[in-house]
């Protein structure tokens, strides 16, 4: 039987640091970033069921991604691996990553790097001089432990090492740092092997460019074992080890990038962006999950939206659910029809004209307004905040949604009610309208059950271990 993983027993040095200026994106030797169905050519251990639990989908971090999937059941979602040639004693590593469905009742590995030469360095088969190896895989662990707050998933390092505390690898925590369902995170790491024999080796971890842990006295190899490097990226998605997950689990990766020169950097969604007033908008709440870009890379910041593509904003932020009512005659062929009858039916809005929404006809200022008022449920008996919206329909809604902090208007005590909205303000005013409606587009997060003990149970199958 298996024992659960132990805590690292050397001591940590977590490094919180905030605003860190991220590198220049460097050079890199393994780059996968999950276009096309070809993902895995050339990667090792690729098996059957690593390609019957995953698909390339639309909604990656820039592009495509690959979606991951650990069904009820199951232990493996993913576990394929790169090799690194000539293999180098040091090496940085950065994907992106979105957890969809994470209600993980027991702890599991993500992506990270080894050097993998035996049968040792997982499985719960330490490291001996006959059979040398080392792991520093990604952890994660259920929502709400290990310091997370209630529905966050805190993550680190599953380590195998020369001095690790018991036969399985150590649980090496990032302090404070857990990562929100439904939001992208750009993760990183660092190993250094120590020179063999010493415990001098290194592992470094950021979250968004932020460094949060720096440990140092690893020891990766022995002496006499200088032949021992980072050989792999290890793209693992894995649950537990005993025992399989009770609960479905889901997440898209995206963006693998390994180097041995520097920190590869996070990668920018978008590449068109840079100049708009409200970058930082477009690119939080492409973060959040709730802004898909127009192209490979673009956002079409400058491009204004229809009332349609509103509607599916809208419906993604507030989480509405579904509704077998028709409410309009004019979006049957509408890319948009769901989207639409849920904010009908939730009274957020109200079409152009009886039985007519207008899904293609461009939005304006004052339309976003209302809508917005209507669901946040906001008061309007608020003071006036513009000169230029005096009789509108919408000044109410407009004086409303300026009172929450929504809309500073686009000009001196002017909001512009009827200039057609782009993208780029959608955004700003998206961010602002999901912070006040939280939580955001996730619906709640189940509580973690108590996890059963493992029993009589019977072994993994094959194809199911890591």
């Amino acid at each position: 039987m298996k024992r659960e993983p132990r805590r690292l027993t050397v001591a940590v040095a977590a490094v919180l640091c905030t605003a860190l200026a991220l590198p220049a994106m460097a050079e890199t030797e393994i780059g996968r970033p999950f276009e096309d169905e070809t993902w895995h050519e050339g990667m090792i251990d690729v098996r059957a069921l690593d390609l019957t639990r995953t698909e390339v989908v639309a909604n990656g971090f820039a592009g495509n991604g690959l979606e991951v999937l650990i069904p009820e059941g199951g232990f493996r979602g993913l576990g394929p691996l790169d090799r690194l040639e000539p293999a180098p004693v040091e090496a940085f590593y950065r994907y992106h990553i979105r957890l969809l469905e994470w209600n993980a009742a027991f702890i599991g590995k993500l992506p990270g790097l080894a050097g993998l030469y035996s049968s040792s360095g997982r499985g719960c088969i330490p490291s001996t001089p006959d059979r040398p190896g080392w792991s520093a895989r990604g952890l994660f662990g259920p929502p709400g432990t290990a310091g997370a707050p209630a529905g966050s998933v805190p993550i680190g390092t599953y380590l195998y090492h020369v001095d690790q505390a018991g036969i399985c690898g150590d649980e090496l925590w990032w302090p404070k740092t857990s990562l929100q369902q439904g939001k992208w995170y750009c993760i990183e790491g660092r190993v250094r092997l120590n020179t063999p024999g010493r415990n001098d080796g290194l592992f470094e971890g950021w979250v968004n460019g932020d460094k949060r842990i720096s440990q140092t006295g690893i020891q990766y190899r022995r002496s006499g074992e200088s032949g021992i490097r980072v050989r792999h990226m290890w793209h693992n998605v894995y649950f537990g080890g005993d025992w399989p997950t009770p609960n479905r689990l889901s997440l898209i990766v995206d963006q693998v990038a390994v180097s041995t020169q520097a920190r590869v950097g996070c990668m920018d969604p978008f590449t068109d962006d840079n100049a708009s007033l409200h970058r930082r908008a477009i690119t939080e709440l492409h973060a959040r999950g709730l802004l898909d870009g127009c192209g490979y890379r673009l956002a079409c910041p400058n491009r204004t939206i229809s009332r349609g593509e509103a509607a599916a904003l809208f419906r993604r932020v507030l989480a509405l659910p579904p509704t077998d009512r028709d409410f309009f005659a004019d979006d049957g062929n509408n890319r948009f029809e769901d989207a639409i009858n849920r904010l009908a039916a939730a009274g957020v809005v109200r079409g152009c004209a009886p039985r007519s929404f207008c899904p293609d006809r461009l939005l304006t200022r004052a339309e976003f307004a209302a809508m917005a008022v209507r669901a946040l449920g906001l008061s309007r008996d608020v003071p006036n905040a513009f000169s230029d919206d005096n009789g509108h329909w919408a000044e109410s809604a407009i004086d409303a949604f300026a009172a929450a902090g929504i809309t500073r208007g686009c000009g001196t005590d002017v909001f512009c009610p009827n200039r057609r909205l782009t993208r780029a303000e959608s955004a700003a005013f998206f961010v602002r309208v999901d912070d006040l409606d939280q939580p955001f587009g996730l619906g709640s997060v189940p509580a973690v059950p108590d996890y059963p003990p493992p029993g009589d149970l019977p072994p993994i199958p094959p194809e199911e271990r890591d």
